[in-house]
């Protein structure tokens, strides 16, 4: 079961990334596309210094899945841009719960491109951990539904099947690092071609206080990353790990509630994490 604690590692290391890419984009001149960008490309750059220093570089055959590896690119790409559609046209708090079905369309896609299999229990496990984080994010609006509902769906759907299209490829590397580098560097680009502006914003995240915050950040998301796939490669199922990585929201409000001080709707929190921490255990 050592997959099961990498996952654990890889849902707590994702909570802290949470809070640190909350104190980053609310910075006054802070720009979304340009730290869509620069974060993307910091974090291949970490997997790029482990390949060097380990010297594990090892690309194999891509002959096979290149038509994935376009998916991949447009998928995490195209799903940033959803999701800073999504936070502009509707309530943050609507925008979090959609997104909570992420690793629903994961587990779906899963037992279709990865041929896993799936049991009742799991199931019940698995609408448990995304009620859970619902309740979570759930607070009472009018919901009126409207273009962001729909482009935090579309969001939600894209990055689902995007982490089983990730596993699928990761199949053909025996370097965990080396796909990781080029899962991150290559969707980076995207933010880029849709809004070309933005790059002038890009020098902002390069200065003092702001790059350490960064760097600190980047170096989170590449360790969660590297984990969640180390989970995979160790025989942990798609089906499992997907719903357990996105409790990270979990440890993002403890994280929030502890450093930033965020102590609104607490029952919601404790009875969302209760419903998540029982869903988890069916997936054991």
């Amino acid at each position: 079961m050592a997959w099961l604690f990498l996952a654990i590692i890889s849902a707590i290391l994702g909570g802290l990334t949470r809070v640190l890419q909350k104190v980053l984009l609310t910075e006054k001149d802070s720009d979304p596309f340009a730290f869509t960008f620069i974060f993307q490309i910091t974090v291949a750059l970490f997997f790029l210094l482990y390949l060097l220093v380990t010297k594990s570089m090892s690309i194999p055959n891509l002959s096979g899945v290149i038509f994935n590896i376009i998916l991949m690119t447009i998928f995490y790409g195209v799903g940033n841009l959803f999701t800073f559609k999504a936070f502009k046209l509707a309530e943050a708090s609507e925008v979090a719960v959609i997104f909570a079905s992420s690793s629903l369309w994961s587990v779906i896609s899963a037992l279709f491109i990865l041929g896993e299999k799936i049991t009742n229990l799991k199931i019940v496990g698995i609408i448990l951990v995304i009620l859970g984080l619902i309740v979570i994010n759930y607070v009472k609006t009018s919901w009126k539904v409207n273009k962001g509902h729909l482009f935090a769906l579309l969001a939600a759907v894209l990055f689902g099947v995007a982490f089983t299209n990730d596993l699928f490829i990761m199949k053909r590397f025996s370097s965990v690092a080396s796909y990781s580098m080029f899962a991150f560097a290559l969707p980076s680009l995207v933010p880029l071609i849709f809004n070309p502006k933005s790059i002038k914003h890009v020098p902002y995240f390069l200065k003092g206080k702001i790059f350490l915050k960064l760097a600190i950040c980047s170096f989170f998301y590449a360790a969660d990353a590297f984990a969640i796939y180390i989970a995979y490669k160790m025989g942990g199922p798609a089906t499992a790990i997907s719903p357990i990585s996105a409790t990270s929201l979990i440890f993002t409000v403890i994280i929030s509630y502890i450093f930033l001080k965020e102590r609104d709707r607490v029952w919601n929190k404790i009875f969302g994490t209760l419903l998540t921490f029982i869903g988890i255990l069916l997936l054991i």
